[in-house]
């Protein structure tokens, strides 16, 4: 199947999320058990990947959150020119690949989908930063590898501008 059989919507009923494991327990319970109540709340909004011929499978899974940063916390050239204490930026809480599709590139493709919305979202809005904490060293080097930067040395915490990501 090819990379255009894959399509990013938000969560909704039709979606299959029984059926979906990660291998990380607590990301596959957010997605069966809290996503929907995240929505319900407005404290993060929860999108899907899927195949285009099955539509109810999750093969992936991001959520959004608005969120801001500390400016002492951003490495001085990434404060540069920032005239307030606090960046406006996008969290990006969870992002999980179904255990039968990793290995294959699309826990890539997945964070640039996400990359590419919050890029659609600083044309309407101020935002500077995209955030996220990842679960493990080896989470870390997967969005490293993506572009990310860490806050700090060892930090688990890493941020990309959004500065020069066009949609």
């Amino acid at each position: 199947m090819s990379a255009d059989d894959l399509q990013v919507t938000p969560l909704g009923p039709q979606h299959d999320r029984a059926a979906f494991s990660c291998g990380e327990a607590t990301l596959d319970r957010y997605l069966r058990e809290q996503a929907s109540q995240d929505r319900k709340r407005s404290l993060a909004r929860c999108y899907v990947l899927t195949r285009v011929p099955e539509p109810a499978r999750i093969v992936g899974y991001y959520t959004l959150s608005a969120h801001s940063v500390r400016l002492h916390d951003l490495p001085e050239d990434a404060a540069r020119g920032i005239p307030y204490r606090d960046v406006p930026g996008v969290l990006i809480g969870r992002l999980a690949l179904d255990t039968r599709e990793q290995g294959r590139g699309l826990g890539e493709r997945l964070l640039a989908a996400a990359v590419e919305h919050c890029a659609r979202l600083e044309r309407d809005l101020g935002l500077r930063v995209l955030v996220v904490d990842a679960l493990s060293e080896g989470a870390a080097r997967f969005y490293e590898r993506n572009g990310f930067r860490r806050f700090g040395t060892g930090e688990l915490r890493l941020f990309l501008s959004l500065r020069h990501v066009r949609p």
